[in-house]
């Protein structure tokens, strides 16, 4: 609740303090004394737009202060968490919002008037005359209803919970289904890539084999005359003896004399390289024979490197990255081909969450539609309360076009002030006397599922009297047991309710003009009342009813 107002260089407000208590908070006083200014201070403190003439002294800032105990109040508690704008160090009990020209602060940091107006609307309600507030909002509509409908907060999380499984489930689906979509064309274009790949029918170490076999083309005459001249030195030689005759010659010499270790120890060398000339004469003498290409050979090499290098263009740098793509392309194949099976499991389970979430959206659709009559009788009772038998009111549900995570239920309230008048949607109604008492009807109705702890109403008795002037009365002090009030009027039947008044004087002084604010003790509320009920002419037999209607309404209060 608002516990400490702080008003300073405000329009007609030089420097004001004020405190409020729980319970209902009058304030009273002639009709310019400046009671508006301290609601519209009020309102630029929660977010409203301000300018600069608000400003009484240009020369120096303008501020709005208020202090605001936000214990229980869980809503206000979780975005001041959020935000990061609580008191880590302590439990918060109480939320200092300030608002200067131009300058918006929670707790002394400054934050977005954005930030100021979300914490606002958990704080205060203002209702102003001809005032859209936020009681009226549909999007409030839902929470109102459930807060008729028993213990549903897991049933509620439970909606909530598998409408998100929903959604991820549905998320997937629309993946899968673009996906196959594209399947197709991705399809056709990997059978292209393996066909052409396939048909090549590549080895790797297949691009260096043919390099080196056209530049042996390229170079046979002169690889045969070298071949040739090698074997005659090392193996087959006509006009002198080869490498290999000459060994053996050795060889042989050496034999003989083998009882000698000297020579003994040489025959195992020359032997070893006996042989190894013969093998590597038998080496020259294949590759000789290898340089007998076929006519045409070469045109097919060439063209063989040419297909390798077109193929590297498209895939890869050699044909070991050829070959790579090639079993990376099979294995997407393999996983396109499958997902036809993945999205027929997707689609089975996504029904599957569907139907969950209808059933357990159903069941709270019935809890709502009990509640819904719930409410809507509540309301009714308490518009007879307040005299307005004939009004029409109606909690309509309806299914959702979407889905939510709230459930299936749009709900609207539908309104009809006089008999025979056509029902409309509560808030499309133009706002007067009977929209104002309306408000108050629903909101003593909602009394204990309305979680703002402030409500504050500017003239809420305007252009009301007698029976219904007083059931408004009692009816805000049937509101006070769950609420803080806040209460501008120039009504004494409403006055006399007060846990607190505070009457509001304008005062010139030095040339200019000012509003002040006094807290009135319990004489000075009587002689407030008085005054209300005949102006200043007030006497001796006023002061005495007015006793009488601060007493009565004492009663009242006490057995409401």
């Amino acid at each position: 609740m608002l516990e400490e107002l702080y008003i300073d260089n405000f329009i007609l407000i030089d420097d004001m303090h004020l405190q409020f208590s729980a319970g209902i908070n009058v304030m009273s006083g002639e009709t310019g004394a400046g009671k508006s200014i301290i609601i519209d201070a009020l309102g630029v403190l929660l977010g409203d737009r301000i300018n600069t003439d608000l400003v009484k002294d240009n020369s120096r800032r303008a501020v709005v202060e208020g202090v605001f105990d936000v214990s229980g109040n869980n809503e206000a508690l979780l975005f001041l968490s959020q935000q990061g704008l609580n008191d880590e160090d302590e439990e918060q009990a109480r939320v200092i919002l300030a608002r200067e020209i131009h300058p918006a602060r929670i707790n002394g940091r400054q934050v977005t008037v954005t930030a100021l107006k979300s914490l606002g609307a958990w704080l205060v309600d203002i209702h102003l005359q001809d005032d859209r507030q936020n009681i009226m909002k549909p999007v409030y509509y839902l929470d109102y209803v459930d807060g008729f409908a028993g213990p549903i907060t897991d049933l509620r999380q439970e909606v909530s919970s598998k409408f998100q499984l929903l959604q991820a489930q549905q998320a997937q689906l629309k993946e899968l289904q673009e996906g196959i979509q594209y399947r197709n064309q991705r399809l056709d274009y990997l059978d292209f890539q393996i066909r052409e790949i396939e048909s090549a029918r590549l080895y790797e170490g297949e691009e260096e084999e043919l390099a080196l076999k056209r530049d042996r083309i390229k170079n046979a005459a002169r690889l045969l005359k070298i071949t040739n001249h090698l074997l005659e030195l090392l193996y087959d030689g006509e006009e002198a003896a080869s490498a290999h005759d000459q060994v053996g010659a050795g060889l042989a010499e050496v034999m003989q004399v083998k009882n000698d270790s000297f020579f003994a120890s040489l025959a195992e060398p020359l032997e070893s390289i006996y042989f190894s000339l013969q093998d590597i004469a038998n080496q020259v003498a294949e590759f000789r024979e290898s340089l007998d290409f076929e006519p045409g050979e070469l045109e097919e090499i060439e063209n063989r490197l040419y297909l390798i290098s077109r193929l590297k263009g498209k895939y890869g740098s050699g044909v070991a990255e050829i070959l790579a793509h090639l079993e990376k392309a099979r294995q997407e194949k393999e996983l396109l081909l499958a997902s036809e099976d993945r999205l027929k499991q997707a689609r089975e389970e996504f029904e599957r969450v569907r139907a969950d979430y209808l059933q357990k959206a159903e069941e709270l659709s019935q809890r709502r539609s009990q509640a819904a009559v719930t409410l809507a009788a509540r309301v009714h009772q308490e518009l007879m309360d307040l005299n307005m038998p004939n009004i029409c009111f109606e909690v309509r549900l309806s299914r959702r076009e979407i889905p939510s995570s709230k459930g299936i239920d749009a709900i609207d309230f539908w309104f009809s002030p006089n008999p025979g008048e056509e029902m409309k949607p509560v808030n499309k109604i133009a706002s007067g006397g009977e929209i104002s008492r309306f408000i108050l009807a629903l909101k003593t109705a909602l009394a204990d599922v309305y979680n703002i702890p402030t409500l504050i109403f500017d003239e809420i008795d305007a252009g009301l009297g007698g029976e219904a002037l007083n059931s408004v009365a009692r009816k805000l002090g049937q509101l006070s047991r769950n609420h803080q009030l806040i209460l501008v009027t120039h009504s004494p039947q409403v006055a006399s309710y007060g846990h607190r008044n505070l009457i509001v004087q304008k005062t010139v002084s030095g040339g200019k003009t000012y509003t002040r604010v006094k807290d009135l003790d319990t004489d000075e509320k009587v002689v407030e009342i008085a005054r209300m009920l005949a102006g200043d002419s007030y006497t001796q037999l006023t002061i005495e009813h007015a006793r009488e209607m601060i007493a009565s309404a004492k009663t009242r209060k006490r057995t409401s």
